[in-house]
């Protein structure tokens, strides 16, 4: 037993999934335990309300752009300019919070 680790989980795979697995593993250079606790712990997890959150404002722009179209389309594009720069810049926090 490991000392610095003395707990254990386990998970169930597929074979093509254990297999992919052992090949990930393989061509990292890590063994299985470095391996997953890399993958775990190097990577930040979004919240699944944070997540929601991000679904519902991406909705709302969605809405927002299809009623700016609507607009450039029925000739008020001149009108639509701060809604389009307030959209773009709303998408663009969007993306930057997704990529972090």
């Amino acid at each position: 037993m490991n000392k610095s680790r003395p707990n254990k989980i386990t998970f169930r795979l597929s074979d093509s999934e254990l297999q992919d697995l052992r090949s990930r593993v393989k061509k990292s250079g890590f063994n299985e335990q470095q391996f997953l606790t890399r993958a775990v712990f190097s990577k930040k997890m979004i919240e699944k309300d944070t997540l929601h959150q991000l679904l519902v404002e991406l909705r709302r722009e969605g809405v927002n752009l299809n009623q700016i179209a609507r607009a450039c389309n029925s000739g008020n594009a001149t009108l639509e300019t701060e809604r389009i720069n307030q959209s773009i810049t709303k998408l663009e926090k969007l993306w930057q919070f997704l990529r972090q």
